[in-house]
C-alpha cells in the first residue's frame, strides 16, 4: 500500500509541475518573450543562429518605414 502511495504522490507531482510548465509556456508565448528565453539554447546548440536572426531582423527592418523595428521585434 506504501509503495502505490508514493507512486500517486510522484505522478501528482510531475502533474503539477507539467501543468505549470504548460501555464508558463502560454504566458511566454502570449507575451512574446520566447525568443530571447531560447536563444542561449540556440546558441549553444546552433551556432549559425544567431546570423540567421540578425538577417531575418535586418529584412524586417528594411522592409518598415524609416528602418524601425516593428512593435514585437
Amino acid at each position: 500500500m506504501d509503495g502505490l502511495r508514493a507512486m500517486l504522490i510522484v505522478a501528482a507531482a510531475l502533474a503539477v509541475v507539467m501543468g505549470g510548465c504548460v501555464l508558463l509556456a502560454r504566458r511566454i508565448r502570449r507575451r512574446g518573450l520566447g525568443g530571447g528565453l531560447m536563444s542561449v539554447a540556440e546558441e549553444i546548440y546552433l551556432p549559425s543562429a544567431r546570423r540567421s536572426r540578425a538577417v531575418v531582423q535586418a529584412e524586417v527592418r528594411s522592409s518598415t518605414p524609416n528602418g524601425q523595428d516593428p512593435p514585437g521585434l
